[in-house]
């Protein structure tokens, strides 16, 4: 019961996490905002009360007590923004171009994406060889269903479903998240592509989920220059792709209400990985590999066109190009009044399930 907060170390490097992520998130709007020379009133990290604020030498800078958000305050951020006596000076983002806007807007998720790449890198530096999974089939488990479709020892697997597998992270999320079917796998055997149909692999349940489940396992790989170069590359657009299907999916009504989680499940997911990961060196590891997951997460899902996210103000402004005219002030407003209510329903309904689910 409540293993999320069975830990105070748990909670602080949860807040850590997010707090990371958060900052990454904001500083990448704000460095933008001060290169097209737009006005910044304060930056935050954090949502609600004040903990401290400084007072830095172009804009406040503030620290809050709720680590699930924060935001960079700019001058003219709306159309019908008019400048405050200390804006003096100061010019607003809604006098520059829109593509300098849509740049400040994009900066914070890609920023988010770029920290995953470069954690990425960092993990595949660190791990050491012979730990690196390969897609190439080593070894089938007893009574494993894919050799008696098809697959052999030794089959590298190039393509499952039309989808390309380039590290060993395709191979797992494509598997689990349609092998419950039959699928087509494309191998490379014996130097020839064979396209191998209908391969079963099994499935199991998870949360109400069925997924899929790999059978056979796979060689390690040499980590080599070269090879690590692949693998910091792919593996963060492995999850970027990972995270885009998955939400196709939520979308589609494929899964439901108990596999979507807010920052307390996170939390407890966390305290699962301390707790099972064994070495200090895997936990280390397992954790970097979920703050990349959650990076990359939470870049996507800001760029989704829903108002008060960031694609929802590039949605704006795209608008805006076609009519070469902003949306009426007041019904820009109304809009984002009525999703910023709408979300922050839906994140405490997430945050109640979550909680519940720790009892």
């Amino acid at each position: 019961m409540f293993s999320v907060f069975s830990s105070v170390g748990t909670i602080l490097l949860t807040i850590f996490i997010f707090g990371l992520l958060i900052t990454v998130h904001e500083l990448g709007h704000y460095l933008v905002a001060r290169l097209f020379k737009v006005g910044v009133r304060e930056f935050s990290i954090g949502m609600g009360p004040k903990i401290h604020t400084w007072n830095g030498k172009h804009n406040k800078i503030s620290l809050r007590w709720l680590p699930i958000g924060g935001y960079v305050s700019m001058v003219g951020e709306n159309p019908g923004d008019e400048p405050e006596p200390e804006d003096a000076g100061k010019a607003g983002l809604n006098t520059k171009p829109i593509w300098q806007r849509a740049l400040v807007v994009l900066a914070g998720p890609l920023m988010n994406i770029l920290l995953a790449f470069l954690i990425m890198t960092t993990i595949v530096i660190a791990t050491p060889s012979g730990k690196l999974g390969s897609t190439t089939i080593a070894k089938f488990m007893e009574n494993a269903q894919t050799n008696i479709a098809g697959l052999c020892e030794n089959d590298k697997i190039l393509e499952i479903d039309g989808s390309k597998i380039r590290v060993y992270n395709d191979l797992g999320y494509i598997v689990a998240l349609r092998g419950k079917d039959p699928v087509d796998v494309l191998v490379l055997r014996d130097g020839e592509k064979v396209l191998v149909k209908d391969v079963q692999f099994p499935s199991s349940e998870n949360d109400g989920i069925a997924m899929g489940d790999m059978d056979f396992y796979i060689y390690p790989l040499d980590k080599t220059f070269g090879e690590v170069l692949h693998q910091s590359f792919y593996w963060p657009i492995s999850i970027i792709d990972m995270t885009v299907e998955s939400l196709v999916r939520t979308f589609k009504g494929e899964y439901g209400w108990k596999a979507v989680s807010g920052p307390v499940g996170v939390g407890e997911q966390i305290d699962n990985v301390i707790n099972n990961s064994g070495e200090f060196s895997d936990t280390v590891r397992n954790l970097s590999l979920m703050t990349v997951l959650i990076s990359v997460s939470l870049g996507i899902c800001n760029l989704l066109p829903i108002p008060v996210l960031d694609g929802g103000h590039l949605f704006f402004y795209l608008i805006e190009a076609i009519r070469r005219k902003p949306l009426n002030q007041k019904v820009e407003a109304g809009i984002n009044a009525v999703f910023m209510i709408i979300l922050l329903g839906l994140m405490a309904l997430i945050a109640f399930k979550d909680i519940l689910g720790l009892f």
